[in-house]
């Protein structure tokens, strides 16, 4: 797949973004199988075509999102 400057920087926002939350969310609360398999979610997500994540009702700027949808702390 062939990514333009504007995908990578998606998807190191998105990168960032679960960093954050295993920082300042999950760390200390989450099993480290449970960070994990959100880990595992995420790749599994961002290797999906834009095609395949509208399948699913999903924006690429949203997988984080979807996988820690639960760990929100708004």
């Amino acid at each position: 797949m062939i990514y333009n400057s504007g995908d990578r920087a998606q998807q190191d926002a998105a990168r960032l973004r679960v960093a954050r939350y295993f920082t300042d969310i999950c760390s200390e609360l989450e099993p480290a199988s449970e960070k994990q398999a959100r880990i595992d979610k995420v790749r599994e997500l961002e290797a999906k075509s834009d095609e395949e994540l509208s399948d699913l009702g999903l924006l690429r700027e949203d997988i984080v999102d979807h996988v820690f949808r639960d760990a929100h702390f708004v």
